[in-house]
């Protein structure tokens, strides 16, 4: 055949496996996104959950193709052309290139492996990889591109008979024998699952019980957590404070969390009542909340108090001292 002028070669191969690091973040990293979804009820913290875990699949590997004188990564997303002009080098990957890798951009374990890494070996590469055991390095003249086939063996002969390949000096060709990695991988999938199932325990089992408060003349300090406030007497209509039974005031009651924390022990922040108006609340599992309506358009604040008759009548009466202070 005449230098130059190469036949046209089609090898496909539809499959790439997951390896077992690979099952486990994927695994952790939708266990997470769904605990925050239950967790918080936010409709926005779903959405986002939802979009990281929809493109992160889309971007992923999901075969390889070779034809004219290029390897094809099939996507959802959209396919890549990876041109093998100039190829100088196509084997199995070995442990060392995978020593001290670190992810510049892309995806570390979520579907795969896919973005631009460093390893000590290789240096700068671009990784469409599914499966570290069963990954296949390829050289070019302008960048190293990790794959991952199911058929290796396969893959790295197609590419051969694709285009030509300058002979290898046959060292780093093979795997280090007794060496995988599955156990580091299965190590740090473990520690990052463990970590995740401690992450979403601490926020169930949160329940700090009703928030601490200060009163002055002036105003009300909520001293939550995640979201403290500063009621101003100013602000909330005084003569309407009064304590509300979310059994009998129906309205009141919490149909979905649009900004804050929630579980089954306690809530606060911005919150949707059935009456369809947003508040403020801080409900530590009681039914029976004082409520801070405010003058105007503002947000009704809900405060769940060890005694809420006592507190809504606290709040009322410093308030309306304050305000005849003012006034005299």
């Amino acid at each position: 055949m005449p230098p130059g002028e190469y036949q046209s070669f089609t090898a496909s191969y539809d499959t790439a496996s997951y390896d077992k690091t690979t099952k486990i973040i994927t695994a952790v990293v939708l266990f997470i996104l769904v605990g925050a979804d239950v967790f918080t009820r936010s409709a926005v913290v779903a959405g986002l959950g939802a979009l990281v875990f929809a493109l992160a699949y889309a971007y992923s590997p999901r075969g390889y193709a070779i034809a004219d004188r290029s390897i094809m990564v099939k996507r959802l997303i959209g396919n890549v052309r990876i041109p093998l002009d100039a190829i100088r080098e196509v084997r199995s990957a070995t442990h060392d290139d995978f020593r001290a890798a670190l992810r510049l951009w892309g995806s570390g374990g979520l579907f795969g492996y896919y973005g631009i890494f460093q390893t000590a070996h290789l240096g700068k590469s671009t990784w469409y990889v599914t499966n570290r055991n069963r990954a296949v390095v390829v050289v070019t003249g302008s960048k190293t591109v990790l794959f991952s086939p199911d058929d290796v063996a396969g893959f790295i002969t197609a590419i051969h008979e694709a285009v030509p390949v300058p002979q290898a000096d046959g060292t780093g060709s093979q795997r280090e024998p007794g060496r995988s990695f599955g156990s580091t991988g299965r190590l740090i999938g473990l520690g990052v699952a463990i970590l995740a199932i401690a992450f979403v325990a601490l926020a169930m089992l949160y329940a700090p019980g009703p928030p601490s408060y200060t009163l002055t003349a002036d105003a009300l300090t909520i001293h939550d957590r995640f979201y403290p406030v500063t009621v101003h007497a100013s602000e909330v209509d005084i003569d309407q404070i009064r304590v509300i039974d979310l059994d009998r005031d129906t309205e009141w009651r919490p149909t979905l969390r649009t900004n804050g924390f929630a579980n089954s022990h306690y809530q606060s922040g911005w919150f949707r009542v059935a009456s369809g108006q947003s508040v403020r609340m801080y409900r530590a599992g009681g039914r029976r909340l004082v409520l801070l309506p405010p003058k105007g358009a503002g947000t009704p604040v809900l405060l769940d108090a060890a005694d809420p008759d006592r507190l809504a009548a606290e709040i009322r009466d410093a308030w309306v001292r304050g305000a005849g202070r003012v006034a005299a």
